[in-house]
């Protein structure tokens, strides 16, 4: 099937891949490799067709984040992060 989705497409799509696994229903855990996260749709549209497909769990690791600071969708990221959110010097146990 041709990919309809183009490059800047940015929202789920729950036919946006097509996926055959090996007939080991229950036991394909796949672990995908993703270069960028922007909105999650990508990965979140294989990991959907993945588990269509049979596969058990789907697992997804990000390998790199980048943050344009010029993005109007990038400001609140920024400004969520801008105040640290852990404290070393206080117990989380005892806070």
């Amino acid at each position: 099937m041709p990919n309809r989705y183009g490059p800047d497409a940015r929202h789920f799509q729950r036919d946006w891949f097509t996926v055959r696994l090996p007939d080991r229903s229950g036991k394909v855990r796949p672990l995908v490799l993703d270069d960028t996260w922007t909105t999650g749709s990508r990965a979140q549209s294989l990991a959907h067709s993945l588990k269509r497909a049979g596969a058990s769990s789907v697992e997804v690791v990000v390998l790199g984040r980048h943050v344009n600071p010029d993005h109007a969708a990038s400001r609140p990221l920024l400004k969520a992060i801008e105040e640290p959110v852990f404290d070393f010097s206080i117990c989380a146990v005892e806070r």
